[in-house]
């Protein structure tokens, strides 16, 4: 079991002993899973509570989408439990471009601004996720200011990982091509 899992696992065991006077609540539960992410590390504390607070989880069943192409889906979520496939469609057919499993985060571009969808994602496994709207971030944003250079700075991180890891993966033929920073 890895380090997710077994965090998860665990907090998921005290939500089920509701007569637990020891019982750690979500928004507990949330504010630990939300301080593990790189991306909200260098967030104050007091509004990663928030966020922690107004986050969402859901659960999907195999098979359901959690958003189609062209959606502008608004969210971050992060994968507590399951496997989602990021799918992209061709007509009729639909492309597995790639896997999810629990601790992914993904979507944190889309807390900031409009950004409609390349791509589906769809849960391959039943699948429970944390989810942080577009909305509450933008709350976040508004009564604590400082983080939205927070923000934009982990942005630039993950961009910046991303397209490392891009290039370190690309053939050849794939260098040929201007990388998100030469935007």
């Amino acid at each position: 079991m890895n380090y997710w899992n077994e965090k998860v696992h665990s907090m998921n065991s005290s939500t089920e002993e509701k007569n637990n006077h020891n019982q750690v609540p979500v928004m507990q539960q949330n504010l630990e899973l939300l301080k593990e992410l790189p991306f909200f590390h260098y967030f104050p504390d007091k509004s990663l509570k928030l966020l922690a607070f107004l986050a969402k989880r859901s659960t999907l069943a195999a098979g359901e989408l959690l958003f189609d192409e062209g959606e502008d889906f608004g969210q971050a979520y992060l994968l507590l439990s399951g496997e989602l496939t990021l799918l992209k469609r061709s007509g009729e057919e639909a492309r597995i471009v790639r896997h999810y499993y629990s601790g992914d985060f993904l979507g944190s571009f889309s807390l900031l601004g409009s950004m409609p969808s390349l791509f589906a994602l769809q849960a391959t496994a039943d699948t429970t996720v944390l989810t942080i709207g577009r909305e509450e971030f933008a709350k976040i944003l508004e009564q604590f200011p400082e983080t939205g250079k927070l923000a934009l700075k982990a942005l630039l991180k993950e961009l910046h990982g991303w397209e490392r890891k891009n290039l370190a993966e690309a053939t050849p033929p794939g260098l040929n091509l201007a990388g998100a920073t030469m935007l």
